[in-house]
């Protein structure tokens, strides 16, 4: 039984009340020692920034023995649980958290952050005081012209977008706004199609052609099932030791399916989709991290995201069609559309096949999409 810390950083509050007790206990939360897969604190990487962040944090804070760095491995119900040397526990935000602006809520911890914890004597449970400056953050928006950004993974390296086959056409849309935000989030992106037992071999051929043509050359794509352990190597390649992945892609993606097969057990609930459509219920409620076995890294699962919204990512834009945006440059006029104009070299790109048409129709349907998005922003609204 979790005890909680007492003192200026005690925080109070209806979600609390939903999962503290009235003797200050957690309720309702998965006991730690019934987790199974979770990271320890070494199989973590803390960079030397970070590190000098939290020493200067601890140089000016109070009873600074009490602080402790630690990664966040799973949020569940509002409690981060935290890995810190030789442990895990749970762990509570300060009331600085709850005074943040709304510009501000990207500093609430998320799953990867490396956080400065205060762990009172006696206690179980720890307070966050502080997140760490961030390597990488993949965030993507939440909400219509008054959202916000919803971070899902910091400290990520790799982002491995998930797509079925074998449902009728791979959705190519979908993958590219998922490699735009990983572009943008300067994380690595890794296509991974799933369930290719349910494919016949010209199924898969077509499919893995369309794709191939949409990432381009740079973007690597595996081609897997959960079935049959076909392609599972690779994935797990992709996540050498002190590493971190996160699997992005709707539910019924076979998201949990995979990462169950790459852990050797089944550690996440699967669930079943609906033959008429193939789409699926969500059956990740908690953002977790998961040690891979034997010398990989961590992978982190979210929920299934029904929706990508592309609010203010145009750099991850021009880093997934670099080709694109360096023939812009030598376009006569600084507006061109790339559709009809006198002069302009993105179209003759692809007409003398430098430039793959499906990839230019890709960027001109997601930049207008940016475009009309920035457009209809409330004016408050800071990207």
């Amino acid at each position: 039984m979790a005890k909680r810390p007492q003192g200026k950083a005690r925080r109070t509050g209806k979600r609390r009340a939903a999962t503290i007790d009235e003797n200050g206990v957690i309720a309702a939360l998965p006991k730690i020692d019934a987790l199974h897969d979770v990271p320890a604190f070494q199989d973590l990487r803390l960079d030397d920034a970070q590190r000098a962040s939290f020493d200067a944090f601890c140089a000016e804070a109070e009873d600074a023995e009490q602080m402790q760095v630690g990664c966040v491995v799973r949020l569940d119900r509002g409690f981060p649980l935290v890995a810190i040397e030789n442990e895990a526990l749970r762990a509570e935000h300060a009331v600085g958290f709850a005074k943040q602006r709304k510009d501000e809520a990207a500093l609430l911890p998320a799953v990867g952050d490396w956080v400065a914890l205060r762990r009172a004597p006696g206690h179980d449970m720890g307070v966050i005081e502080c997140v760490l400056p961030r390597r990488t953050v993949f965030e993507r928006w939440r909400g219509k012209n008054r959202g916000e950004r919803q971070v899902l993974c910091a400290n990520v390296d790799t982002i491995l977008v998930v797509q079925p086959l074998g449902a009728g056409e791979v959705l190519l849309g979908r993958i590219a706004r998922s490699l735009v935000l990983a572009a943008d989030c300067g994380a690595r992106a890794v296509v991974v199609l799933t369930k290719a037992d349910r494919c016949t071999p010209d199924e898969l051929d077509r499919e893995l052609g369309r794709v191939r043509r949409l990432v381009g050359e740079n973007v690597r794509v595996i081609v897997s099932s959960s079935a049959t352990g076909e392609g599972l190597d690779e994935v797990r390649a992709c996540v050498p030791s002190q590493t971190c992945a996160m699997i992005l892609g709707e539910s019924g993606a076979g998201k949990s399916t995979m990462l169950n097969a790459l852990l050797g057990h089944e550690a996440l609930e699967t669930g079943a989709v609906r033959e008429r459509d193939d789409a699926g219920r969500h059956t990740t409620v908690a953002r977790v991290m998961v040690k891979l076995p034997g010398s990989c890294g961590v992978i982190a699962d979210a929920p299934g995201l029904r929706s990508l919204p592309l609010v203010g990512h145009e750099r991850g834009l021009a880093r997934m069609f670099p080709e694109v945006v360096e023939a812009s440059h030598g376009c006569r006029f600084n507006d061109c559309t790339h559709t009809h104009e006198p002069g302009c070299m993105v179209r003759a790109a692809v007409a003398s096949g430098e430039i793959d048409e499906l990839r230019l129709e890709v960027f001109q349907g997601l930049a207008e999409e940016m475009r009309v998005s920035a457009q209809s922003l409330d004016p408050d609204i800071h990207l």
